[in-house]
């Protein structure tokens, strides 16, 4: 085998040498000198190499014969030549040939993820730390006009070298909006997102990448290394980026890295400071119930969180009723949550609907990161009320019976998609799949019937649940 590895090397080496003697000491590939082959595979060859008289190690990849996208693959070194980003390898010459052409680029120290990680390089905070150095990447190259996308994100196209991340390997990368849409595109079985087979790819298809990557990273670190929290935590946030679903994954590369750093400054003194609107659209729909179980959830995880009733339905006074401990901001705990009603009840605001912004703002002065405002079921009366929101959760059911509510509640909600999630409370799995396939633009997920009996799969569903709208209030 290492015959045949050096029997190859010497058959590239005479290539190159009898190409440069064809043509003369003033070919341009005289300036490089040969140090080994990187890969090789049909008419397409990557080379460590050496500038003669600068000294420097650079990358020549060359392509010969009629390679399938040869137009392409020069057009996107072109637009590579724009790029400046310590993360990127700087493209040096795009010298076209008769039988085809080289691209000479910067040379990048470094080991690939993978080799990376089977080494035993697996600490969370590292983790993290690529992760949010790949969103900056992305964000880059998405921010292009038009957006740049690279479409093969996988372990062995990003390099590590002293905890610095750099991405190479753009033959499959692609101008959005270059005409290409409808032509099925490039990338790795099991990095690449599912509309990619289908020549659909926008900057959410590199986030999905990007989830890939950070499962692999996770799974890579081993159970012992990683504390269950962080764990599940950084795997919500690869759950997210992974959706089938487009709409349902991180809008932006940016978006994803806040949720990261919201993890990593999670272990400090971190407030989210979100307020987060819940109702629903009918009575029975769980929503009062679910306020409290997240709010425990989200007490667990560190948020001072308070639970505002903004509703008719006098919750709160049969909870004062079972309080034992009044706080001095005149919240009542219960169950160790602390739980207030609208000073001055209901009140109508000018726009006709419930006015909650000074009640918000004052718990919030009083410290609170998190304040769950309960509107009760979803009325044209508190609506502005409840879509005024950072994260508005909205509760609506399946069933037959239950569909003329659920949609004249989301007529409503029109063109609040991108704060909005759509809860559809007590549906089966598969009820859920049916129904969800009719939604369009809009983030829907279903919430377990929660009673005390359910079973551990339906548990870890409501877990996974929570820990994505806490990412969603980071954001």
């Amino acid at each position: 085998m290492r015959d045949k590895c050096f029997f190859l090397h010497l058959c590239t080496w005479a290539f190159i040498m009898i190409m440069s003697a064809e043509r003369g000491d003033g070919d341009w590939t005289n300036k490089y000198r040969l140090v080994r082959t990187l890969k090789q595979r049909g008419g397409t060859a990557v080379y460590l190499a050496e500038h003669v008289r600068l000294g420097r190690l650079c990358v020549i990849k060359t392509i010969r014969g009629s390679v399938q996208g040869r137009n392409a693959i020069l057009g996107e070194a072109e637009s590579l030549k724009q790029l400046q980003h310590s993360g990127i390898p700087k493209i040096y010459d795009i010298e076209e040939e008769e039988e085809g052409f080289s691209i000479v680029e910067e040379y990048i120290q470094g080991e690939s993820l993978t080799s990376y990680y089977l080494s035993g390089n697996s600490k969370k905070e590292e983790i993290i730390s690529l992760m949010i150095q790949l969103c900056d990447l992305l964000t880059y190259l998405h921010g292009r006009t038009p957006p740049l996308l690279h479409l093969d994100l996988k372990p062995d196209n990003l390099l590590v070298h002293d905890g610095k991340l750099c991405l190479i390997d753009f033959g499959s990368a692609l101008c959005k909006g270059a005409g290409d849409g409808g032509t099925a595109l490039t990338g790795t079985p099991g990095y690449a997102a599912p509309e990619c087979y289908r020549g659909d790819a926008d900057v959410r298809s590199d986030i999905y990448s990007a989830g890939k990557l950070l499962a692999f990273m996770i799974s890579a670190s081993g159970e012992g290394e990683l504390k269950r929290r962080g764990r599940k935590m950084l795997d919500a946030v690869a759950r997210k980026a992974c959706r089938e679903k487009p709409v349902d994954r991180y809008r932006t590369a940016d978006a994803m890295k806040k949720a990261l750093e919201g993890i990593a400054k999670h272990a400090g003194i971190h407030r989210i400071n979100c307020v987060v609107g819940l109702a629903g659209s009918g009575r029975r729909m769980g929503v009062s119930h679910f306020a409290l179980l997240y709010a425990a959830f989200a007490k667990r995880h560190g948020e001072r969180v308070l639970y505002l009733e903004c509703n008719e339905t006098a919750m709160a006074e049969q909870i004062y009723g079972k309080a034992k401990k009044r706080r001095g901001d005149g919240c009542f705990l219960y169950h160790g949550i602390p739980v207030a009603e609208c000073r001055g009840g209901i009140g109508r605001g000018a726009a006709g609907g419930y006015s909650v912004e000074n009640e918000t703002q004052y718990y919030k002065e009083c410290g609170y990161s998190l304040i769950l405002a309960d509107f009760g079921v979803l009325t044209a009366e508190n609506l502005e009320g409840f879509a005024h929101a950072d994260v508005c959760l909205f509760f609506a059911g399946d069933k037959e019976w239950e569909l003329e509510n659920t949609w004249r509640g989301l007529a409503r909600l029109s063109g609040r998609e991108k704060r909005l999630l759509l809860l559809v409370s007590g549906s089966s799995p598969k009820r859920f799949r049916a129904f969800s396939r009719r939604l369009s633009g809009i983030s829907c997920r279903r919430v377990p019937f929660i009673n005390g009996l359910e079973s551990d799969s339906e548990k870890e569903v409501m877990q996974a649940l929570m820990a994505e709208i806490m990412e969603w209030c980071a954001l």
